[in-house]
């Protein structure tokens, strides 16, 4: 029995340090106060460390089994308390709960330097690395080869001075990144744009004015207000006819963080980047691009470029024609001497689709509605993997707007939680995710842990009696992390590190991105696109139409996502400290792929969560890595037909079911029966002209 869960000896009334005696055991959010969670990650920190030191000082030869696998069990009560606590941060964060993360954040990063750092533990890890290995499996051979190697790329052969160095930027990068992500949620909560004018919500979608106009109310204002997050933001920039209007938006949105305002990111950007450096010379890389890659897919950095630098060959020019398209509408309707700006792109671009089209979100909006939306995403996980769906009312929650189902496999056998948070509020952090609150892993004697897995979103919520109804965007967004979400409820490992969806940072959004493939085949559409009030099917004409659009302004967009790859790229491949204008630096990495001149003032980086305060650091590029990946892996899917089950069961033994218990690659050759190709890719974004060299 592992030492982990030796709850029974710990009375303290805190909650998160007792038999929970929930359903599944989960977190008990009802009983938890936010005052719990500080002295919770301490208790669990010193337990971890009695663990630790039972390693060190056993008077045993080391195994795999008395330091590997013991090292891999210590921290799990530490990681269930911080998955518990990230939930209900990420879902609605204030002062206090900032408070706690950034208290929280410093102990766990000081804690897991003292692991790392550790001489005597990794004296022992050695000499099991260095040991005779031929007993292990490949499972067994993998967590010791990644072990060492995490213990090797987090200081552990570093002596003296530089010991403390690396002590002292990694805690230095936590505070950082807590800060960063911080100031980007205030000033995006800071900014409102309050409308008196009927005229001017002219264009908009109905809901989204009922909206604006319920926050304006709650606010105690007249008129409509809207806020700079997605479901206010995207759908004004994108219908409002009051160019003005737009452009402010536009400006507020594209300068979060670099205002000039107490919530300003420039230096903080600087620090990061620089601190990165200043730890990947530390570790011996010459970049901190260098550092991350060494342990991706991709490998270094020949391999990244090589891939962005054929993508821009490919999309490039036909991104150029489609923006000219979308000038030349603009030009029709307001003259041939109309100066094309960024605000101008989403309003036009949408004229365009609707002339090209004859399609609009907001005709294909009433036919998916939210709930609808949700069966169709459970319908197409039980067709594909017989898995079933039960929606538990008991479970306790970390906000009320939650949602939580127990899933099962084909047996009967129960697979997982899964916890929804679909609406946007205030405080909540942008964008839509998948989380871990617990992971899946066996003991010694088989008994398995089952995952507890979280889905976020940030849909507009409806107004009483009125239903959440979704853009095909969102509806793609909701497949995509419902694909993470299958990839950690399908999780089938020995090890916690190993379980999905802990794999190479190149490699875990293929699981994802796979799924929005699904999102336009009428095989699944025909279940669940259904109009909100009349109940008829989607329109077949209407679904040609959302497949033929499909491949619409897909040269922007991939060009637009290699910008995003660059830009990371140059921000870890610099090789000197970092001293000038963030937002210069930014235009000129893009500057060769630009198809609209940017405004001076406005730029990405200074709110690019994913690489100043996730874990995408270098690896932003792995969104298109992926997508090379999910295009050649569906295409077998088309090949047997898409709601084949066996080579869905193989998708799920090889690739879901195995985390990282295996190289990637190996498990996607095992699936695919060869290396990924990018023609299917291609193909599946009509592009024609390609790249000789691809």
């Amino acid at each position: 029995m592992s030492k982990l869960n030796n709850k029974e000896n710990i009375i303290s009334g805190n909650p998160l340090l007792e038999h929970y005696g929930t359903p599944f055991n989960a977190i008990p959010y009802d009983r938890i106060t936010l005052e719990h969670y500080i002295p919770a990650i301490k208790e669990a920190i010193k337990k971890e460390n009695d663990i630790i030191d039972s390693i060190c000082n056993s008077n045993e030869v080391a195994t795999f089994e008395n330091t590997i696998v013991e090292l891999d069990r210590s921290g799990l009560l530490l990681g269930e308390i911080t998955g518990a606590f990230n939930a209900l941060a990420n879902a609605r964060s204030n002062d206090e709960i900032l408070a706690i993360e950034e208290e929280m954040e410093m102990l766990c990063t000081s804690h897991h330097n003292d692991i790392s750092l550790n001489e005597k533990l990794f004296a022992r890890i050695k000499e099991v690395y260095n040991g005779d290995t031929s007993m292990l499996d490949t499972a067994q051979k993998r967590l010791l080869e990644q072990t060492y190697s995490s213990f090797v790329r987090n200081g552990a052969n570093l002596t003296g001075a530089d010991r403390e160095e690396f002590r002292r930027l990694t805690e230095r990068l936590s505070i950082l990144a807590i800060k960063f992500q911080e100031n980007s949620i205030k000033d995006t909560d800071a900014f409102t744009l309050h409308i008196t004018d009927i005229a001017d919500v002219d264009g908009l979608p109905e809901d989204v004015i009922e909206a604006a106009a319920n926050n304006a109310k709650e606010n105690g204002k007249e008129g409509w207000l809207f806020t700079l997050h997605r479901p206010s933001y995207l759908p004004f920039i994108t219908f409002c006819k009051n160019r003005e209007l737009r452009r402010q938006m536009y400006m507020a949105y594209n300068t979060i963080g670099s205002k000039g305002n107490s919530y300003d990111n420039r230096e903080i950007v600087k620090e990061i980047v620089n601190t990165r450096l200043r730890l990947a010379r530390l570790l011996g890389y010459n970049t901190y691009s260098d550092y991350v890659l060494s342990e991706r897919m991709a490998q270094n950095t020949d391999a990244v470029f090589s891939l962005l630098g054929k993508l821009t060959w490919s999309y490039l020019p036909v991104a150029r024609n489609e923006i000219e398209e979308i000038k030349e509408v603009a030009k029709i309707a307001e003259g041939e001497d109309f100066e094309f700006k960024p605000w101008d792109f989403a309003f036009y671009s949408e004229k365009l689709k609707e002339k090209k089209y004859s399609l609009s979100d907001e005709m294909t909006r009433p036919y998916f509605e939210l709930n609808q939306a949700i069966y169709g995403m459970f319908y197409l996980a039980t067709r594909l993997y017989g898995i079933t769906f039960k929606q538990n009312h008991d479970i306790p929650l970390f906000n009320p707007d939650v949602k939580v189902w127990e899933v099962y496999d084909y047996d009967g056998t129960y697979l997982a939680l899964l916890y929804c948070d679909f609406y946007a509020r205030k405080g909540k952090h942008a964008g839509a995710w998948m989380d871990s609150i617990k992971p899946q892993y066996k003991e010694a004697d088989g008994t398995d842990h089952r995952p507890h897995v979280t889905l976020s979103t940030n849909y507009r919520k409806p107004m009483p009696g009125k239903p959440t109804l979704l853009t095909f965007d969102e509806v793609n967004t909701l497949m995509h992390e419902f694909g993470h979400c299958l990839h950690g409820i399908f999780s089938d490992v020995r090890y916690a590190s190993q379980c999905s969806p802990n794999v190479l940072w190149d490699f875990v959004e293929m699981p994802s991105q796979i799924m929005e493939n699904f999102a336009t085949e009428e095989e699944l559409l025909k279940h669940f696109a259904f109009h909100h009030i009349t109940g008829e099917n989607m329109p077949k004409e209407m679904l040609d139409k959302i497949k033929e659009a499909r491949t619409f302004n897909t040269g922007y967009q991939c060009v637009r996502q290699v910008g995003l790859g660059l830009i990371d790229q140059a921000w870890h491949n610099i090789q000197q400290p970092f001293e000038g204008d963030v937002l210069e630096y930014e235009h000129s990495v893009t500057a060769a792929l630009r198809v609209m001149t940017p405004e001076k003032t406005t730029g990405i980086t200074t709110h690019f969560g994913h690489i100043m305060s996730g874990g995408y650091a270098a690896g932003y590029y792995s969104y298109k890595w992926a997508e090379m990946l999910d295009a050649d892996a569906f295409a077998l899917f088309k090949e047997n037909g898409i709601l084949d089950m066996k080579t869905a069961q193989s998708f799920r033994d090889n690739i879901l079911a195995k985390g990282d218990s295996e190289h990637p690659m190996t498990l996607y050759v095992k699936f695919r029966g060869h290396k990924p190709q990018v023609e299917p890719l291609l193909e599946r974004d009509g592009i024609k002209t390609i790249c000789p060299h691809l």
